[in-house]
């Protein structure tokens, strides 16, 4: 089997979780990088053009580069996961706020502006706001905006910060704790952290068994992996007075301190590539 890793952060053949999938993949396959870092997306496809195609492509960056150079490969026919569209949807919260009502999943209001400064200009969107709300930066990626505005004032500073596109969502009250859910091929593993709206919040997690995972947890988490097609993600979830609530999905994350996560990667990526073969033979 050829494997071929789509990532950015040059850390991430160390991370504790993909590392240690990509040593065992390492033993017994042959394993390559790609490294999309600081280069174009016609650069990346020009990259990967001097390579064979991958077995299959695990597109751990989410940047337009490497959002791009998949979308190439699907387009000589290669796997990558999660694919292009899927990993795109989770990339643009607009986007992700769309799939979510039309599959009929709780998610908070969504609203979508060019920039706050764009926002701030529109006075009669501002006097039926309902405070607090939650900015977000549009594009998902390392480092973004989660900000809870509790006021016009907060949204005019911040707008001094950052003129990127975001999204404006409706605050939904809940108890402080963001439930951490991770899927890989089905297999659901959960944590608690502190919500990062809760001001000095811990990134602990608090894992949670997977035999106390209430029923409607694990629904949603299944239906949200169709409804965007992955076959590996993350969910945030808050527990309101209004029932369980999806804040964001995340298309492959790291699986940081998730037991059990490495094996069952490595079994999606065997599991995937044997089918591919068969299918192809």
């Amino acid at each position: 089997m050829n494997v071929c890793l789509i990532a950015d952060n040059p850390e991430t053949t160390a991370h504790p979780v993909i590392g240690a999938v990509l040593r065992q993949l390492c033993s017994a396959h042959a394993v390559r990088l790609l490294d999309v870092a600081g280069i174009s997306g016609d650069q990346a496809v020009g990259r990967e053009r001097e390579h064979p195609l991958a077995d299959i492509y695990l597109l751990k960056s989410h940047t337009p580069q490497a959002l791009e150079v998949a979308h190439y490969l699907e387009q000589r026919g290669a796997l990558v996961i999660n694919s292009f569209a899927s990993s795109s949807a989770c990339q643009d919260r607009a986007l992700m706020a769309q799939r979510m009502g039309e599959a009929r999943l709780a998610f908070p209001r969504t609203w979508t502006h060019p920039s706050l400064g764009e926002l701030l200009e529109q006075q009669q969107r501002l006097s039926i706001l309902s405070f607090p709300l939650v900015v977000k930066s549009r594009y998902s990626r390392r480092g973004d905006l989660v900000y809870r505005a509790d006021g016009v004032e907060q949204l005019h500073a911040l707008a001094r910060r950052t003129d990127e596109p975001v999204i404006i969502q409706e605050f939904v009250p809940a108890d402080g704790w963001d439930i951490k859910l991770w899927v890989i091929d089905r297999q659901i593993f959960a944590a608690r952290r502190r919500s990062s709206l809760a001001g000095e919040a811990s990134r602990q997690n608090f894992p949670i068994p997977t035999e106390q995972l209430p029923g409607s947890w694990r629904s949603i988490s299944l239906k949200v992996g169709r409804v965007f097609d992955l076959h590996l993600y993350g969910l945030d979830l808050i527990a309101s007075d209004r029932g369980p609530v999806v804040v964001d999905v995340n298309s492959f994350p790291g699986f940081r301190g998730v037991a059990g996560a490495a094996s069952a990667l490595l079994c999606l990526i065997e599991r995937l590539s044997n089918t591919r073969q068969v299918v192809s033979g």
